[in-house]
């Protein structure tokens, strides 16, 4: 019932909402995953995409709970801050070999809440980064609105916008959507339980309408998942019984950020 309720909101968000604005068509592109929120999956779901992809995991948070200390890069060991450097000199980073396990990954910093560029600028380097790499650039931003995450999301054909149907999650999405106007949004239903509330599922119908925003395949609850202490991402190994259906919903995930504007 869950997935056929998500399935029919999204059909009907689609046929309310018009042809979504998408940037010029650039080969490879930039993705981007933002939220207003922390804990809602935005980084879960970037690690996930980008091991589908086979993309580079761009890591713009600045806190420890991002992805480039779960990837196991520890900037306390290093002397050079690959992403700090690339914006000071102007020059694409050269990222770190996940060695066919990991995504390979340009390392976020914790200096670089202080250090951020103007949008302006990380847009213009996003786009030269995944054109002199020729690579698709998955960015995890750091949850709110700042200047690096408006430039992910300025650069990225489509942003990913995981969305958990609880009261306060839903009231930061709307805070994202009247923010960011105009943008490519993808929204991703997950956690999602076996029957989520109806009015939560009015609530984001009513968002998603009021606001242009299409909403995409959901990701199911997985209380396991929490508790994996394993590194590399779950849709980078060969399913498992546990592990089957996630995978088999994050890879819809990532066919809708394909299809999203074509």
């Amino acid at each position: 019932m869950t997935s056929e309720a998500l399935s029919t909101l999204a059909a009907d968000v689609a046929a309310a909402v018009s042809t979504p604005y998408v940037p010029p068509v650039q080969e490879p592109d930039v993705v981007a995953v933002a939220g207003f929120k922390g804990g809602v999956g935005k980084s879960r779901t970037a690690k996930e995409l980008a091991a589908i992809f086979q993309a580079v995991l761009t890591d713009f948070e600045w806190d420890w709970g991002g992805v480039t200390r779960g990837w196991g890069y520890l900037e306390e060991t290093r002397q050079k801050a690959p992403l700090l450097e690339a914006f000071r000199s102007g020059r694409t980073p050269k990222p770190l070999s996940g060695q066919g396990r990991k995504p390979d990954l340009i390392p976020g910093h914790t200096d670089f809440e202080r250090n951020q560029p103007k949008a302006e600028v990380v847009a213009e380097s996003l786009t030269r980064w995944s054109q002199e790499l020729k690579r698709r650039l998955v960015v995890d931003t750091h949850p709110g609105g700042s200047e690096s995450t408006y430039g992910a999301m300025a650069a990225a054909r489509v942003t990913v916008v995981p969305v958990v149907l609880g009261d306060d999650e839903l009231r930061a999405l709307e805070g994202l959507l009247r923010t960011l106007t105009d943008y490519p949004l993808l929204l991703i239903p997950y956690k999602i339980g076996r029957s989520p509330a109806a009015w939560a599922l009015d609530e984001l119908e009513r968002l998603a309408v009021e606001y242009k925003a299409h909403v995409g395949p959901a990701v199911s609850n997985y209380s396991w998942i929490p508790n994996r202490r394993t590194r590399t991402p779950i849709c980078a190994s060969p399913p498992s019984a546990r592990t089957a259906n996630f995978v088999s919903e994050m890879q819809a995930v990532a066919e809708a950020v394909d299809r999203y504007g074509r």
